[in-house]
């Protein structure tokens, strides 16, 4: 989500797990907020679900595709203010 020059990426955690018995089957579920990454002009902010500072680091690691997320969005407002 944009709101001016900030970007909004959420990020979610999602835990699933299934069992096979036989002809039958079962799967369960579950997605839940974790962070939120704001892309700004003055760069990449990781928050937590009340608003505290979490490690940007940590989680370009542990999330895929939010590396390039962040890149991408440093590119294009350097492109922008070139």
């Amino acid at each position: 989500m944009k709101v001016g020059e900030v970007t909004l990426v959420p990020v979610w955690e999602f835990h699933s797990s299934s069992m096979v018995r036989g002809d039958g089957g079962s799967f369960v579920g579950m997605k839940r907020a974790k962070a939120i990454v704001a892309l700004t002009p003055r760069g990449a902010v990781a928050l937590d679900l009340e608003g505290g500072a979490l490690s940007l680091n940590e989680l370009l690691d542990e999330v895929p595709g939010l590396k390039e997320l962040v890149a991408e969005a440093d590119l294009s407002v350097t492109e922008e203010k070139g």
